[in-house]
């Protein structure tokens, strides 16, 4: 009986390990969306790096040194690209907001030019910046010899990582993939996060899948676009709220007006509370009997969350 048990949990390991997932893109069975797919109906709005080393384990190696913030906002093959860095991250948000619908949700893109040569990342959601998921990844890629920094990485040994298809095609995320660990997942997501795999096969060094294998992608990759290359998120399952700019609870409204937010209702002004997308508070409004209406003149350009009671809303201040 143990040899049976035994034999059992090698074969177990051994039929994960060789699983394949989704090819190439334009190959059958693959899940790649082109850039110009019209299931993308709104992409991010805002965004803020944390840019890694060009190499993790050299200090004085620099930070890796190609595109800003900027360029991940907007379409795909819009604004250039970000260099993430050995381990570096970007929070991407979205005024759209991301809900799980039917099938995949949303998707990445990164500037790999060809099927093989992919640099890889984690990707984590949330809700309010705050509290992220981070979507199970699997790489089956060999990893007993180092990738070295143009060395090749096979899309079909790799799942929910970024970077898996080549440009213009994105990688797709489903939610109802993430493990909320018996909690119940927001209804809404605003933000994505990327954060550069190190794809050295040193433990200590090198980045885990969700199973705790070392992923062996090219590295070390010492040079300014060193890292993770974001070009653009897609929302394909945007939240209920998008493109609304009125919180229907208790009448209250988000006006834009001569440079300044009025935010006014019918009778008496709930409790609310304003933050912007990296969950900062600026402004906190307590119920008063007699005000109907604010006007905040202070806010910077940009999105801005409503909190108010039970409901949740987006402005921008132009």
């Amino acid at each position: 009986m143990f040899r049976i048990g035994f034999l059992s949990i090698l074969l177990g390991i051994t039929c994960i390990c060789r699983a394949q997932f989704a090819p190439a893109a334009g190959m059958p069975g693959s899940t790649a969306i082109k850039a110009d797919s019209s299931c993308f109906v709104a992409w991010g709005t805002s965004a803020d790096a944390q840019i890694g080393l060009k190499q993790i384990n050299v200090p004085d190696s620099g930070k890796a040194n190609v595109g800003k913030d900027e360029s991940v906002i907007g379409p795909a093959l819009k604004n250039g690209v970000l260099s993430l860095g050995d381990g570096g991250s970007v929070i991407v948000f979205f005024s759209s907001g991301i809900r799980n619908g039917k099938g995949f949700d949303f998707a990445v893109f990164e500037n790999a030019f060809n099927d093989s040569f992919l640099e890889l990342a984690h990707v984590e959601i949330s809700a309010d910046g705050v509290n992220f998921y981070r979507f199970p990844s699997f790489s089956n890629s060999p990893n007993i010899q180092q990738t070295p920094p143009f060395g090749a990485t096979y899309p079909q040994n790799i799942h929910n990582l970024a970077g898996k298809y080549r440009m213009p095609y994105g990688t797709p995320f489903d939610i109802s993939e993430l493990d909320s660990q018996g909690k119940m997942l927001p209804e809404t997501f605003y933000y994505v996060k990327i954060i550069d795999v190190v794809g050295s096969i040193i433990f200590g060094i090198g980045t885990e899948d969700s199973r705790g294998r070392l992923i062996n992608d090219p590295w070390p990759t010492p040079f300014i676009s060193s890292g993770f290359d974001l070009d653009a998120i897609g929302v394909i399952n945007s939240g209920p709220l998008s493109g609304i700019d009125r919180i229907e609870s208790e009448a209250l409204y988000i006006i834009n007006e001569d440079n300044q937010i009025r935010i006014k209702t019918n009778s008496v002004l709930p409790e609310f509370r304003i933050y912007d997308w990296l969950g900062r508070l600026h402004y906190e409004h307590y119920r008063c009997a007699t005000q109907s209406e604010v006007t905040l003149d202070k806010l910077s350009k940009g999105s801005y969350i409503l909190k108010c009671e039970t409901k949740t809303q987006i402005f921008s201040v132009y």
